[in-house]
């Protein structure tokens, strides 16, 4: 993804990031039902008003919600990549929550941050188990 995407560009790391989660590898655990997710919060999500309180920011709260779920130290230790650990309806339902707010927001490069290291975070469980990336199946 380039510096500043085009919206076109931006869309289409949206649909790229879609098929990513969707296809996960087999080799990730299975996770359909929210009391086995280690993301039940993305089934059904909403905004924390305490956070949103806080922040006075929609999308600040869905990035400090984000951070709670995948680890406050994700993006900022290690590889600096999100761990994916697992696939089923709850990795998968984030895809929408992150549309809903681009459609609100689509000039926010905070969320459009969001969505790379995301997106960055599924194309690195397909390297890790050598699984061809789902994207470039064609449709």
């Amino acid at each position: 993804m380039s510096e500043s995407p085009t919206t076109e560009e931006f869309v289409n790391t949206l649909d790229k990031l879609n098929i990513l989660l969707t296809n996960l590898p087999s080799q990730l655990p299975l996770a359909d039902n929210y009391y086995d997710s280690q993301y039940p919060s993305f089934l059904q999500f909403s905004l924390d008003p305490d956070i949103l309180e806080k922040t006075g920011d929609e999308v600040a709260t869905l990035g400090e919600q984000l951070e709670s779920v995948f680890g406050w130290k994700a993006r900022t230790s290690g590889d600096g990549v999100i761990p994916i650990l697992e696939r089923g309806k709850a990795i998968c339902a984030l895809h929408g929550i992150l549309m809903l707010y681009y459609e609100k927001y689509p000039t926010n490069n905070v969320l459009k941050k969001w969505v790379h290291d995301i997106t960055a975070g599924a194309e690195k469980v397909y390297e890790m188990y050598g699984v061809p990336s789902a994207h470039r199946r064609p449709f």
